[in-house]
């Protein structure tokens, strides 16, 4: 049998909008493997907005408190539900965790992290569980807004994680979309199938949300990749995905980047045109040098036209912002490739796809105040 145990030491994180670690128990928790015994790995750009098993028998210890962070080993799991275990303790329901097993992945030596709320699932697990991938800046932990969501998903009954993939936005700008999908799904493993979810979510209904980078990485994976298809990115009773400005169309992003200044000039903030051709192209790319509708990683990340059998989740509302508002500062994805990729969902029997237009509501700002459009879409779907 193997042994887990968590030490807590001082809290290194905190967040903006959420109660911080610091706020009521002052301590942070760390996982070590104690023990020989059978594990499970955790398997599973600022700039793109600035932008905004486990084995049966494991003993876990674990301190309690809002707000601590637990790292997730990729040699050892958090939490187990396995019949021996009769003395382990759920984790923190409002804390950290952070991912080591992503480092590495898509070259960048940096982990991923989980900001977790799940305040209204203490007393039972809660049937509904809201995934958030981040905007480029990684701005789950600190980041205006997301914590105003995760907390807005808790009152409503919902446990909530919120997904950094990178810890920096100069880790999500070194690759091409399609290329991030590894370490993505490492996340997205731990934040629905590790010792967090296992405590507060009956894995019953699972809402897949994001952002800039959040609504374009996770669905660029969901229509290249079969990673979609396994066990933890589905809910027993319903999946959906609900995305707000994603960019489906790299040409079209970057042709609306390049000239949407004063005077025609290339957008450098907040975010720049160089970053997308340099994801593409490398450091120092030109657009003499890097055209984007024949660059084959560009091509991969283009899905407009992907078919619709390829999308495991089977319902979708994808959202644009800001199309009434100035480039670069307000409107920076382009509407059509997103109203494009909806409608070529939609025309499927198997599938179904909502678009919704918030042209007045910049690309910074529109997730954090419509993601209760998300909420009231998914909870009027038809279950079972």
């Amino acid at each position: 049998m193997k042994r887990i145990r968590v030490v807590l030491d001082g809290c290194a994180f905190g967040l903006l909008l959420l109660a911080g670690c610091g706020a009521e128990s002052g301590t942070s928790s760390r996982v070590e493997d104690t023990g020989a015994g059978d594990s499970t790995a955790t398997d599973a750009g600022s700039g793109d907005t600035a932008e905004a098993d486990s084995g049966s028998g494991d003993t876990v210890e674990t301190g309690s408190g809002s707000g601590d962070t637990v790292e997730a080993d990729a040699d050892a799991d958090i939490a187990d539900t396995g019949a021996d275990d009769t003395s382990v303790a759920a984790p923190p329901a409002v804390g950290q965790t952070i991912v080591e097993a992503c480092r590495g992945e898509t070259g960048a030596d940096e982990h991923c992290l989980l900001v977790q709320n799940a305040s209204a699932c203490t007393a039972a697990r809660c049937d509904k569980l809201v995934v958030v991938f981040s905007g480029g800046e990684m701005g789950c932990e600190s980041g205006a807004g997301y914590g105003d969501v995760l907390a807005g998903y808790a009152a409503a009954g919902y446990a909530a994680v919120c997904i950094n993939y990178f810890e920096s936005s100069v880790g999500s700008a070194v690759a091409p979309y399609v290329d991030e999908a590894t370490r993505i799904d490492i996340a997205v493993r731990e934040a629905t199938t590790g010792g967090w979810a296992q405590a507060y979510w009956s894995g019953a209904e699972l809402l897949l949300e994001g952002i800039s980078h959040g609504a374009t990485a996770p669905v660029i994976l969901m229509a290249r990749t079969q990673l979609d298809e396994q066990p933890h990115w589905q809910g027993s009773r319903l999946t959906a995905g609900c995305f707000f400005d994603g960019s489906y169309d790299q040409a079209a992003t970057a042709s609306l980047l390049a000239t949407g200044a004063l005077g025609g000039a290339a957008c450098e903030t907040p975010v720049s045109y160089q970053r997308w051709l340099e994801r593409y192209c490398g450091a120092g790319a030109t657009a003499a040098g890097c055209n984007l509708a024949t660059e084959p990683k560009a091509v991969d990340d283009t899905i407009t036209s992907v078919l619709p059998a390829t999308f495991n989740v089977r319902d979708f509302k994808l959202i644009e912002c800001g199309s009434n508002l100035r480039p670069c500062s307000g409107d920076i994805i382009p509407a059509a490739p997103i109203e494009a990729l909806c409608s070529r969902i939609d025309a499927s029997p198997t599938h179904a796809c909502s678009y919704e237009t918030l042209p007045d509501d910049g690309h910074l700002t529109c997730h954090a105040s419509g993601y209760a459009t998300c909420q009231r879409w998914f909870e009027a779907l038809p279950r079972p």
